[in-house]
């Protein structure tokens, strides 16, 4: 629905809406695609070095490419960074990205929860998925999880920040301001899903803030 002019209406940036704030979460899911290496060494530092908050990735990106970018991140990130392996148990106070090329969701086990990484179906556009992901964070975590849609083309990321609202979790979307791409961020304003709208050094500082 667009808005005088034909403009989309937007949320106003850096105005929490009654369902966002700074209350300490145990996870954040992160989705982002063009643009998205840069927006994240620029936001994930912020991550305090004590705190049990774990944080789970889809930035999209080819097989292979991931590991490096992981590798990159763990050189400045205070957090163990790393992509989740198969069955990997989901430990307090790490930063996962996800694998290129594959699907990676988390699942309840009889041991707690772990992740499962699997082959890219034939009709999914994206690998690894924001969509999927933040699905699988949104049935577990409920309202104990943040969910943040940056900068990247299409709309991936749109639906999994639908399930975390519908099941009380927070959502933050990336402003214009700073995204490379708006089109992700764009379309979850569009869709009515974004708690907050920020710029980067506005989202690195919540970052700091709702770790526990």
């Amino acid at each position: 629905m667009s808005g005088p002019e034909g403009r989309t209406p937007r949320a106003p940036e850096g105005k929490p809406r009654p369902s966002a704030g700074s209350a300490p979460v145990d996870l954040i899911v992160v989705g982002c695609s063009a643009g998205g290496p840069p927006a994240l060494q620029a936001v994930l530092p912020a991550l305090p070095r004590e705190t049990t908050t774990s944080v789970v990735v889809a930035q999209h990106m080819p097989a292979r490419f991931t590991a490096l970018f992981a590798l990159r991140l763990s050189r400045i990130c205070r957090l163990p960074v790393g992509e989740p392996r198969d069955g990997e148990p989901l430990r307090p106070g790490r930063i996962y990205i996800a694998a290129g090329g594959c699907q990676s969701l988390l699942e309840r086990t009889s041991a707690g929860l772990a992740f499962r990484v699997r082959p890219r179906g034939p009709s999914e556009r994206y690998a690894p998925s924001a969509d999927l992901l933040m699905e699988s964070v949104a049935r577990l975590f409920g309202s104990r999880a943040l969910a943040i849609l940056m900068t990247g083309m299409g709309d991936d990321g749109v639906g999994g920040l639908r399930e975390i609202k519908e099941r009380r979790g927070r959502t933050i979307v990336e402003s214009e301001e700073t995204a490379v791409v708006f089109g992700m961020p764009r379309e979850a304003i569009r869709a009515g899903l974004a708690d907050q709208v920020l710029p980067l050094t506005e989202i690195k500082l919540l970052l700091a803030r709702v770790c526990r």
